[in-house]
C-alpha cells in the first residue's frame, strides 16, 4: 500500500490535474491524510464535483459548509452541491436535538433552485424528483420533502397539475 501510494503521489507531481490519480491516492489514505489530500485535489481540479463532495464529507459541519460554499463558487451550475448542503444541514440537525434544521433545509433547496435558475440552469422536474427519491432512500427525508415542495410545480401547467401529481403518486 505504501509503495502504491508513493508511486501515485509521484504521478501527481507530474500530472497534478489528474482526477483519477487523486481518487486513487485518496482511496489508499487514512481519513486525516485523505482530508489533506482532498484539499490539494480541489485546488488542482476545482471543477470536479466528486472531489468537493468527498472533502465536505470528511470535514466538520462548519468546515463542510465552507467547502460547499467554495464548491458553489467554482461550479455555480451544479445542483448536487445544493442537495449535498441540504443533506449536511439535515444531518447536523439530527445530531443536535435542540436544533431542528428542517426549515433551513427547505431554505437551502429554495435558494439553490433560484440561484441555479439565475445561472441559466433549466430545472428538470423529473431529475429533481429522482434526486428526492435518492435522498429518501439514504434517510434524508427533510431534504427529499424540500426538493419535492420546491420542484413539484415546475413545468406543469395549472390544468394538468392534479393529473400529473396523481400519476406521480401512483409511480411510488
Amino acid at each position: 500500500v505504501e509503495n502504491k501510494s508513493r508511486v501515485l503521489r509521484k504521478g501527481l507531481e507530474h500530472i497534478p490535474d489528474s482526477v483519477r490519480l487523486w481518487k486513487a491516492v485518496v482511496e489508499l489514505a487514512n481519513e486525516e491524510d485523505a482530508r489533506i489530500l482532498l484539499h490539494r485535489a480541489v485546488e488542482c481540479c476545482p471543477l470536479h464535483l466528486e472531489l468537493w463532495v468527498a472533502l465536505a464529507r470528511l470535514e466538520t459541519y462548519a468546515e463542510s459548509k465552507k467547502v460547499l460554499n467554495k464548491a458553489r463558487e467554482k461550479l455555480p451550475k451544479e445542483p448536487a452541491i445544493w442537495i449535498t448542503a441540504a443533506k449536511l444541514e439535515e444531518a447536523n440537525g439530527k445530531l443536535d436535538e435542540a436544533n431542528d434544521n428542517t426549515a433551513m433545509v427547505g431554505k437551502i433547496i429554495d435558494r439553490g433552485i433560484k440561484t441555479l435558475q439565475r445561472e441559466g440552469v433549466v430545472i428538470d422536474r423529473e431529475n429533481w424528483m429522482s434526486e428526492a427519491e435518492a435522498c429518501e432512500r439514504v434517510g434524508s427525508v427533510a431534504t427529499c420533502q424540500a426538493i419535492i415542495k420546491n420542484t413539484i410545480g415546475i413545468g406543469v401547467e395549472e390544468e394538468d397539475r392534479k393529473r400529473t401529481w396523481v400519476a406521480d403518486a401512483d409511480e411510488c
